[in-house]
């Protein structure tokens, strides 16, 4: 696709499309992804978006679509996601989880995959992690302090 070539707008992204561009995400997540944002990281995620979309574009039975479109097409996914992923979190802590959520979202466990760090604080701990106690909180501010660096550690090594 060249610079100079006019990309018609397709109204919605099929199933069909959602699920080449999540694998493709999926392929590249690790620069994606990437927290990281100095202008060496930006410029190789921008080269990255644009050979997703080359890859994409090369794809049988899918409109063309520019990396802007892709891009804002995943930020939409991923969005979705997390706002669905919180409301489980926040229903099953109510102990009555909504069969219906599950299903909204294609692959929802295969995106949450790609985003493990930024789900971090919707999923649960696992059950030989430590766990708060009030009474432990009354000793100070260390004790807090260290539960939340306990947790934090979990969370970078969920991989």
């Amino acid at each position: 696709m060249q610079n100079n070539e006019i990309i018609k707008p397709a109204k919605y992204f099929s199933e069909l499309e959602k699920s080449i561009l999540l694998a493709l995400v999926e392929k590249y997540k690790y620069v994606l992804e990437c927290k990281k944002s100095d202008a060496r990281t930006i410029a190789l995620k921008q080269r990255t978006w644009q050979a997703l979309a080359h890859e994409y574009n090369s794809q049988p039975s899918v409109s063309l679509r520019d990396f802007k479109q892709l891009k804002k097409c995943w930020e939409s996914i991923k969005a979705r996601t997390k706002k669905i992923m919180a409301h489980e979190r926040r229903e099953k802590v109510k102990r009555s989880v909504s069969p219906l959520l599950s299903t909204h979202v294609l692959g929802k466990e295969k995106i949450a995959n790609v985003l493990p760090d930024q789900l971090y604080f919707l999923q649960s701990p696992p059950e030989e992690e430590p766990e708060y106690h009030p009474e432990a909180a009354a000793q100070g501010e260390d004790t807090a302090r260290r539960w939340l660096s306990v947790n934090r550690k979990w969370a970078l090594t969920r991989h």
